[in-house]
């Protein structure tokens, strides 16, 4: 079962949620924790977790929230629930040695948690979990450097979490696996604080047996969502030198700007999907195409789910969780100047080349183009990429910030 959910990297209580309100509705969470993620199932049973070993829950929408602590130890990174009764939460606690990582299982929604794998892998962190089935699931995990890269793990079980096996690593922080069923699914990487060139995304068509890498180069990628098995939403960021800039992918298009961000996202289809930042809200109806603004009410916030294009809910500090019906109606605003929507499909053709590459459809666009240490080589229209230039790898971009880098080839 695939659930439509988010996609994370890390006041005074307001009035009982409303039903049938307009807009974001702040619903009473009975903590002042900071809460910083969110999964739905449908639109009546959810989680939500806690920063001090706890999960919340509900069965009828968030009109009642019950607290249950798994472990009060452990800060939890990642929740996954399979059906209303089974579920999983991943986390971590320091040691006098090193972290340690433990896996809880729960069996009857999330009032009882027992630990079924603990792992004291040194300096292992874990990110993501997701099952596609009450037995096979999948785990990912990395070892960090002090520099900012890391050594990705992505874990398979078999047996429901008792016991995991290693079935892909590299050089590369391993964030974020989604699954749209137990055959096809993503895998997202990427080290941001170094200048390697080892940021990519791989995708699996057979349950992991294999992995087909769609990408590597500059570009981290930190969090993915997969719908089905053609179509993805994806956050990604990268920095060549003084360019620093993050977006997020989606259908035909996307959002960007400058700096560094990792928004969570939140999508039911190729076309309806949200962005959260702490303080702001952006949406498209579109497929990303064109996307409109909106400040939802309280502190920050860190998290956002959707079952459906009307029905979701938004977590954050101080035990904020808000709440639409209406898929947050409001007072809507264009996005800033600051960001770009932009075409996400650009495929230089043919690559490899031997002479240039072009882009069907953006022939009279400029693209910058960079080698493999980040070097820009040069500026070219979209008719003739490449051309006078020496066989080897490089990395292509839309100027201004429409599109993500793309790898090409030039043969001799």
């Amino acid at each position: 079962m695939r659930h439509i959910r988010s996609v994370l990297i890390p006041a005074v209580l307001f009035l009982l949620a409303g039903y049938g309100q307009a807009g974001w509705v702040q619903q009473q969470s009975g903590t002042t924790a900071y809460l910083h993620k969110v999964i739905f199932l449908d639109s009546s049973n959810g989680w939500v977790l806690g920063d001090s070993g706890f999960v919340l829950r509900t069965t009828n929408g968030g009109q009642i929230w019950q607290r249950d602590t798994v472990d009060p130890n452990f800060s939890y990174r990642s929740i996954w629930f399979h059906d209303t009764c089974l579920g999983w939460v991943v986390g971590e606690r320091d040691s006098s040695m090193h972290l340690i990582n433990e896996l809880f299982s729960t069996a009857d929604g999330g009032i009882h948690w027992q630990g079924i794998y603990r792992d004291t892998m040194e300096s292992m962190s874990y990110s993501d979990l997701e099952f596609v089935t009450p037995l096979k699931g999948w785990l990912v995990g990395s070892q960090l450097y002090s520099n900012g890269g890391g050594i990705g793990y992505l874990f398979y079980t078999s047996d429901g979490g008792a016991s995991w096996s290693l079935k892909d690593s590299s050089h590369a922080i391993y964030w974020d696996v989604s699954f749209a069923d137990s055959l096809n699914g993503y895998l997202a990487a990427g080290n941001p604080g170094i200048t390697e060139s080892n940021g990519f995304m791989k995708k699996t068509t057979d349950g992991g047996r294999s992995w087909q890498g769609l990408g590597s180069g500059f570009t981290v990628y930190n969090g993915v969502l997969c719908l089905d098995r053609n179509h993805v939403w994806y956050s990604w960021y990268w920095n060549i030198f003084s360019d620093r800039r993050w977006g997020v992918t989606c259908g035909s298009g996307g959002l960007s700007g400058l700096g560094y961000q990792n928004p969570p996202f939140a999508a039911v289809d190729t076309l309806k999907g949200w962005i959260l930042f702490p303080d702001t809200l952006f949406t498209t109806r579109d497929g990303g195409a064109t996307w409109s603004r909106q400040i939802p009410p309280g502190p920050y916030k860190w998290d956002i789910c959707f079952t459906d294009s009307l029905t979701g809910w938004i977590v954050g500090d101080r035990g904020l969780i808000l709440h639409t019906t209406d898929g947050g109606s409001g007072v809507w605003q264009e996005p800033s100047s600051r960001l770009t929507p932009y075409a996400s499909h650009l495929t230089p053709t043919p690559n490899p080349f031997t002479s240039f590459a072009t882009v069907p459809g953006h022939t009279s666009e400029r693209f910058a183009l960079y080698d493999v240490s980040g070097r820009k080589v040069g500026v070219y229209k979209g008719d003739r990429i490449g051309e006078g230039l020496r066989a080897g790898v490089y990395f292509v971009r839309a100027l201004e910030g429409k599109a993500g880098l793309v790898r090409i080839v030039k043969v001799r």
